[in-house]
């Protein structure tokens, strides 16, 4: 007798397990926990790919795009008083190329994260004077936005006891250029132009000029 209350216990354990099972396949699929698991997942992935394409796909642009894209104007050049030297050897200020300008987006996308390289050389040897490093478009410039004013200069250049006396050694003095590269996002650095430093001296109302 015991042993058949025994086996219909564990019959009935049994068949309330398989009900239990059975319920959990047959539920509609807005009952079932696994459905939901699965739409969760779902989101996050396509909320990913959407910060993925604002962020990687939208924001892509080629050498090539971005060279036609950026306009450079409102162009000046000068040299300016970069450092005050008081060494034992040495008395005086350095003098470096320093080239500005403003940038226009003339294309139909939003442009941004624009860096900016510029390479400061002598004309006569293409030695290199110095780079200038710039971040000029943090924001989102639009479509026809100009920006602030970008400064670019050498670091390096003349020395001379004071700004004055660079007029006096003019004789020294060497043609240079500035090239200006631009990278955006991962389209690689590209040359936008090459412009003629000027030898006009910040400050001072003159430009040297060679005889």
């Amino acid at each position: 007798m015991q042993n058949e209350k025994n086996d219909l216990a564990a019959t009935t354990g049994s068949s309330e397990t398989g009900e239990e099972i059975l319920q959990e396949y047959t539920k509609t699929y807005w009952q079932n926990s696994k459905f939901w698991l699965w739409v969760v997942l779902l989101l996050i992935i396509a909320g990913f790919a959407l910060v993925y394409k604002k962020t990687v796909i939208n924001t892509s642009i080629t050498p090539a795009e971005l060279r036609v894209a950026v306009e450079i104007f409102d162009i000046s050049s000068q040299w300016k008083v970069n450092e005050k030297v008081d060494d034992e050897d040495f008395q005086g200020v350095i003098l470096v190329p320093e080239l500005s300008f403003r940038l226009r987006n003339v294309s139909k996308r939003n442009l941004s994260y624009v860096f900016l390289l510029g390479v400061f050389r002598f004309m006569d040897t293409g030695k290199v004077i110095g780079e200038g490093y710039r971040m000029a478009l943090r924001r989102p410039l639009p479509p026809g936005g100009v920006s602030e004013r970008v400064i670019l200069n050498a670091g390096f250049g003349y020395r001379a006891t004071s700004a004055a006396a660079f007029e006096k050694y003019k004789q020294d003095w060497r043609n240079s250029l500035c090239e200006v590269f631009a990278k955006s996002h991962n389209s690689g650095f590209v040359m936008l132009k090459t412009f003629y430093i000027s030898r006009r001296i910040e400050g001072l109302d003159v430009e040297v000029k060679i005889r």
